[in-house]
């Protein structure tokens, strides 16, 4: 009995494990998706990146020239103010006053450059990106989709770390710092550190909440439609916003 036990037992093993590389391929091919499919879900991909594309470069590249125009404009007014004077009494005293707060503004706007920089913002390109690649063989679509996929949860992971508590906490560093800098290694009055740090976090708050979100919505939207993941969500609201730098300085206008 326990031998003929043995024996069933060795057999369905064997059974088994042939069964597996048989079977596999026919799971693999039942699991693919099929042309019309890919077709579908690519052209909603498409359709969402192409249309987020607008937003997300003017931001990206709009507040990355902006800092940099401030990191120039701000040092090149320090340095022309530094051999500023006043009159103390009768003797006249050098004023770096302005020249320091010119420098203060001039550091602020290089961190603004080294966190856009700092990871690189992909909804303003990944359209282009899935543009290049060839979609004319089945298999060519396959492979399109599947980098449209990445590009896609790319985006929006990256909308999402742009709105993160450490993105908070590295403008909120920054602002502090400058404070710091103006009060005490510039030895002004601490109303003055205060008004910096006001100013900076105002600058800080309007790059975070102007930053597109589209990309993460519609991932979310893609995910509940095709991966049943979640549910849909409703459209976001049309924003508009716009900087415009000039001989004046810098203008940031907002509407919603």
């Amino acid at each position: 009995m326990k031998r003929g036990l043995r024996r069933f037992s060795g057999s369905a093993l064997a059974a088994f494990l042939l069964w597996i590389p048989a079977s596999g391929p026919a799971l693999a091919q039942q699991a693919r998706l099929s042309d019309d499919q890919v077709k579908e879900r690519l052209a909603f991909i498409e359709r969402a990146l192409d249309a987020g594309t607008p937003r997300a470069e003017a931001w990206w590249y709009g507040w990355l020239a902006a800092y940099s125009f401030g990191t120039v404009a701000f040092g090149a007014s320090a340095m022309s103010h530094w051999t500023d004077t006043k009159l103390e009494g009768s003797a006249t005293v050098p004023d770096h006053s302005t020249s320091e707060t010119m420098l203060v503004a001039c550091l602020r706007s290089a961190a603004g450059i080294g966190l856009m920089l700092g990871g690189h913002f992909a909804a303003a390109t990944a359209s282009g990106q899935l543009r290049k690649l060839p979609d004319i063989t089945s298999e060519e679509r396959q492979a399109k989709l599947d980098r449209a996929e990445k590009l896609l949860r790319e985006s929006a992971e990256r909308e999402i770390e742009g709105r993160s508590t450490g993105v908070h906490v590295y403008h909120l560093f920054v602002n502090v710092g400058a404070a710091v800098v103006t009060a005490g290694a510039f030895h002004r009055p601490w109303t003055s550190g205060l008004a910096a740090f006001v100013v900076c976090e105002a600058l800080s708050l309007i790059t975070i909440y102007s930053q597109p979100m589209r990309a993460a919505r519609d991932l979310g939207n893609y995910e509940a439609k095709y991966l049943k993941k979640g549910a849909a969500l409703p459209a976001l609201a049309e924003r508009k916003w716009s900087i415009a730098v000039g001989p004046g300085g810098l203008a940031v206008r907002y509407e919603f």
